[in-house]
């Protein structure tokens, strides 16, 4: 009887895991989306870099982020970015989205979210698409 109440739940667990483990697998993925799986992701730029630009606003008082331009690769032209200026504790200040040019780059523009310059401790680009 011992050997019983043993034996069920460890064939339950071997089949659960078994039908999840084959469902798993018959998951498609491509270059383009993202899902569990692999596949090879091409890269439109190596590197791409963003900065932020700011102007004294006596509104704040002090420097607010105007633009964020970014650079990458002319690879990239006609893909979606989202850019992100972060504060302590990593956490969000303003997030920007857009297009990015014929060459790659754009001007991410922060006018209209008022982040105080002295609170920015990082700048980031995701380039999608």
């Amino acid at each position: 009887m011992k050997l019983v109440r043993f034996a069920v739940p460890v064939l339950a667990g071997v089949a659960i895991f078994g039908a999840t483990t084959a469902f798993a697998a018959s998951l498609n993925v491509t270059s383009t989306g993202l899902a569990a799986g692999n596949a090879t992701v091409a890269s439109c730029n190596s590197s791409a870099a963003i900065t932020y630009n700011t102007l004294y606003s006596s509104t704040q008082p002090g420097y607010k982020v105007t633009t964020a331009p970014i650079t990458s690769a002319a690879t990239c032209s006609g893909k979606a970015f989202r850019a992100t200026l972060t504060g302590a504790g990593n956490a969000s200040l303003g997030e920007v989205t857009g297009t990015l040019d014929t060459t790659g780059a754009f001007a991410a523009d922060f006018s209209a979210s008022n982040v105080n310059a002295a609170l920015v401790t990082g700048a980031s680009v995701v380039i999608s698409g």
